[in-house]
């Protein structure tokens, strides 16, 4: 396949034993029928190159190609082929499913959102985020694979913002069937990437519940969804693309600078929420994880529209984000008093402390202790299962206990209320000096 075709390949397809390495390239190549793979001329089969993505199988092949020619449509093709050529297969798990799935190698992003999904299970430690690992006190924060099942299954809607390679969106379709997920993603290689993993991953009818979306979530003074902004993409970080890196971080040889752009959530969900699920469905679940994002998004919620969300999953970034990049102390103030009004907020992002006395959602367990003994599922419409405890009414100080000390200092520190507007916020440009911090 030397260099010829639109994924003409070169010595980076091969490893230093000189065996093929295959990419996400000779996936689509094979699903075009466009090669054959080559077989080892020894006896041992181990050694042909292979891929679990089942493209002899129609469906999958043909959702391959209408994959490249949407992806074709929507990015450019240097990045489409730069993405390709940098992900490859890899066997992982995911709560006990086996999954085959395509992120870049040395991804440090894909390897911390995998230890994060499969956190606590068959022994597994348990993390927050990536390598952030639970604290003692912390194992009653809302997980994904206990959420309480009055928030999933049949005409629920679970929107995850910033979803990257597509990994929560996956184990959200395993573990919760019939769950309409929206899926959306700004940076444009991380988007291609999870729609490869969708589709050599899940089931036809688990896809027909997942919907994929390559946008970023603006304001609602982007109301005419013609807004744009740029983000730094890396392939050793794909949890990570935001407007908010360090210019000298930039790896010229494999990070991409992408213009991104943003619209309302408002008019991403009308988009892509599909026509069988009832008109006017509130968001049950919206998962957060978007490297900023919910200073655009969360104020922008009419109140009503942010009330009728049934928990919301993720953390804010105020301490992460560099001084000259950061919102306005006031957009702040809108968000954080939002957010920290559910309880995986007010229980681990120092932000809620701002404010001590803000009621905090009661935390609803996932199971219930029923009659005879045995466990359940906790039903909302079934409250006399829920101990009196689990729905008392508690404050953000209650919630937060010793993790506000020190707060005022903190505060300080980050400048919590003292950026005066958006001027940072909105420059059209991915990088800070180091300096600017």
């Amino acid at each position: 396949m030397g260099g010829g075709g639109e994924f003409g390949g070169g010595s980076d397809y091969f490893d230093n034993k000189t065996q093929l390495k295959l990419t996400a390239r000779h996936l689509f190549c094979l699903a075009a029928e466009g090669i054959t793979l080559p077989k080892s001329t020894t006896l041992d089969e181990s050694d042909d190159p292979s891929i679990h993505c089942d493209i002899d199988n129609f469906e999958t092949r043909e959702s391959l190609l209408n994959l490249w020619s949407s992806a074709r449509a929507q990015i450019s093709e240097d990045i489409i082929k730069k993405t390709l050529g940098l992900v490859t297969e890899h066997k992982e798990t995911l709560r006990g499913h086996d999954v085959h799935v395509w992120y870049p190698n040395k991804d440090q992003g894909s390897e911390g959102m995998l230890r994060v999904l499969n956190s606590a299970f068959e022994g597994s430690l348990t993390y927050n985020f990536d390598s952030e690992q639970a604290e003692d006190g912390q194992d009653d924060l809302y997980r994904f694979w206990d959420i309480p099942s009055q928030f999933v299954g049949e005409n629920k809607l679970f929107v995850d913002v910033g979803s990257a390679l597509g990994f929560t969106s996956m184990l959200m379709a395993y573990e919760y069937p019939r769950t309409t997920v929206v899926s959306i993603e700004p940076a444009s290689p991380s988007w291609l990437i999870q729609n490869i993993n969708f589709r050599c991953n899940l089931s036809e009818e688990q896809r027909s519940y997942v919907h994929p979306i390559l946008a970023g979530v603006g304001t609602k003074h982007h109301d005419d969804n013609d807004s744009f902004t740029k983000f730094v993409w890396k392939p050793s970080m794909t949890t990570a693309s935001r407007n908010w890196n360090i210019e000298r971080d930039f790896d010229f040889g494999q990070d991409i600078e992408l213009t991104v752009h943003l619209r309302t959530l408002r008019a991403i969900l009308a988009e892509a929420t599909p026509e069988d699920l009832p008109l006017g469905t509130p968001i049950s679940v919206l998962n957060l994880d978007c490297e900023g994002c919910e200073y655009n998004l969360i104020p922008s919620m009419h109140e009503t529209s942010f009330k009728s969300i049934g928990l919301i999953l993720g953390r804010t970034n105020w301490g992460f984000i560099p001084t000259s990049k950061k919102p306005s102390s006031e957009r702040a103030e809108d968000t954080h008093k939002r957010v920290c009004t559910h309880y995986n907020f007010a229980r681990r992002c120092k932000e809620c402390c701002d404010f001590p006395t803000l009621p905090v959602r009661p935390r609803l367990p996932s199971t219930t202790v029923v009659e005879n003994g045995e466990f359940g599922d906790a039903d909302v419409e079934d409250e006399a299962n829920i101990s009196s405890s689990a729905l008392e009414s508690k404050t953000v100080a209650d919630v937060a206990g010793s993790m506000c000390d020190g707060f005022d200092a903190w505060a300080e520190e980050n400048q919590l209320h003292d950026v005066p507007d958006d001027y940072g916020w909105n420059e059209m440009s991915a990088y800070v000096k180091m300096d600017s911090r």
